[in-house]
């Protein structure tokens, strides 16, 4: 039995091709304000938006790289992001690669179809770019603290 609060979706990303282009067409209809511009090996050149930044630092991702989409699921508390990746690893899901943005901890896995899919908990600090970790030992001890 679960005693966590379900995570809720948090932002989606989707390939594109321009970036700069597509994010002004949802600044524009959607007055979605752009976060900031940024990008890595994983997903290209990028472009971060969001309704509301002060609420979700970011609720749609540009990106470049098509195999970088994902639908993003947000936890309320480290406990909750702890609970999910022990659950994941009971399942034997594999869990590619973890991230430490400052603005979110997370890891990531696929669902049965191949979809891939991101579990994080939203954090406060100035967002920095720090390579993703795609060692097991290295993403338990970021996401278990261990």
């Amino acid at each position: 039995m679960h005693t966590n609060a379900p995570p809720r979706l948090g932002h989606t990303a989707i390939s594109v091709r321009d970036p700069n282009r597509v994010a002004a067409f949802y600044r524009d209809l959607l007055n979605l304000q752009i976060v900031r511009h940024g990008g890595n090996a994983l997903t290209g050149q990028a472009v971060l938006l969001s309704g509301d930044p002060a609420r979700e630092d970011h609720e749609l991702v540009l990106l470049t790289n098509p195999h970088a989409e994902h639908i993003a699921f947000r936890v309320n508390t480290l406990d909750a992001l702890r609970t999910l990746f022990r659950s994941a690893k009971q399942q034997e899901q594999s869990i590619p690669y973890a991230l430490d943005s400052s603005v979110a901890l997370s890891f990531f896995l696929r669902d049965p179809e191949n979809n891939p899919v991101e579990i994080y908990l939203r954090r406060s600090e100035p967002n920095r770019d720090k390579p993703p970790l795609t060692d097991p030992e290295e993403i338990d001890r970021l996401i278990l603290g261990s």
